[in-house]
């Protein structure tokens, strides 16, 4: 198996914007991951992030991925995130998170947002507010290697090609963390 990256990517909105909801190439088997906020890649473009997301996905037999984000705001550096969150666009990500993942039951998810998450507070609630809706799907949670030294999932870009996925307890990350 081997994923070309613009081979069948497809970028929800489907043009270039300051929003990016979902980048996906379909399969029989689908890693669905959420990073924190998108960056510059879009159906076209790879960037450090989705070459690595693929890379992982390809090591463990996916053979397709959904890339998704705690924030769906486009921003090279998380701390340029606003400080205040746009309550509209966090509610219009998690229904676009819902129409793609629906109808997947127990689907593989992996988080890979590293310790980014602590630089603006609502992120930790987007979190939240995604794992909430995900819930009846009963999904298995993942993550790259082990935590980082904060008990954050590990960021793809931050982790060694040579890690593996690891369960992630969901539980107990929110427990220690809300």
């Amino acid at each position: 198996m081997n994923m070309k990256y613009n081979e069948e990517i497809k970028m929800i909105p489907e043009v270039y914007s300051d929003i990016r909801f979902a980048l996906l190439k379909e399969g029989e088997r689908i890693l669905y991951v959420f990073g924190l906020n998108p960056s510059t890649a879009t159906d076209t473009h790879s960037d450090r992030t989705m070459t690595k997301v693929i890379h992982f996905a390809e090591d463990n037999n996916y053979d397709g991925f959904v890339m998704m984000n705690l924030y769906p705001l486009r921003s090279i550096y998380p701390s340029a995130l606003p400080k205040i969150i746009d309550k509209e666009l966090h509610q219009k990500n998690l229904e676009k998170i819902w129409e793609i993942m629906a109808n997947i039951h127990n689907p593989d998810i992996l988080l890979a947002f590293g310790d980014s998450i602590y630089v603006t507070p609502y992120l930790k609630y987007c979190l939240f507010d995604i794992v909430n809706l995900l819930k009846p799907l009963d999904p298995q949670w993942k993550q790259i290697g082990n935590p980082t030294k904060y008990g954050n999932p590990r960021h793809p870009s931050r982790a060694a090609y040579s890690l593996s996925f690891h369960e992630f307890d969901i539980t107990d990350y929110i427990q220690k963390h809300a």
